[in-house]
């Protein structure tokens, strides 16, 4: 891969992970929520997931998506599914009191990507573009693709946890915080019904 292919690839991947999705929503809730400490494991866990994408999107499972069918159809009832009890998750992080309701978990947080209609497409636009028929081995191109997005992945997740904690601080707990917390979930619903439409 030659070196504007290869800047090309991060800027996609830059502005990719960068952009509002169910897992940038997400983590900027738990963060408002419970700060960068609890949503810090998540993160991890959400970037393992997204390892395990990337490596399938790269080995062929992203053409099988791109084909259609039951496996699609199967995908977008489990993502939303999955989204909706992440959202009723984290709005009950602020809607109740504190200790009453468990943080989110690491093995939560797996499931974040490889059920993200955001995350499938962003990777099989990035293999297609950049790495379909670019000249280099299939193990190549995987390291590259899953490398590069576990990277953006790990800024991008945890600059928008990091807002979640400056929100936290700059208006407490209270009816604003939870009012906000509800508006993040609803988001991150619309950003995957959104992405599921597509």
């Amino acid at each position: 891969m030659d070196w504007a292919s290869l800047s090309a690839f991060a800027i996609f991947v830059a502005i990719m992970t960068g952009t509002p999705g169910p897992g940038n929503l997400t983590f900027m809730a738990i963060g408002a929520s419970a700060g960068y400490r609890t949503a810090f494991p998540v993160i991890v866990a959400a970037e393992i997931g997204s390892l395990v994408l990337n490596l399938c999107v790269a080995f062929g499972l992203g053409q099988l998506m791109a084909r259609g069918g039951p496996l699609v159809t199967f995908f977008k009832f489990a993502s939303m599914a999955y989204m909706t009890y992440l959202a009723w998750r984290i709005v009950q992080l602020n809607i109740k009191p504190k200790g009453e309701v468990s943080l989110p978990t690491f093995w939560e947080g797996l499931l974040i990507h490889p059920l993200s209609p955001k995350t499938w497409a962003m990777s099989l636009v990035a293999f297609t573009s950049f790495f379909a028929a670019n000249g280099m081995g299939l193990y190549e191109n995987a390291a590259i693709l899953t490398a590069g997005f576990l990277i953006g992945g790990m800024i991008s997740h945890s600059m928008w946890a990091m807002v979640g904690v400056s929100i936290l601080k700059v208006i407490g707990e209270g009816t604003l915080m939870r009012g906000i917390t509800i508006a993040m979930a609803v988001a991150m619903l619309a950003a995957t019904a959104w992405s599921l439409l597509l």
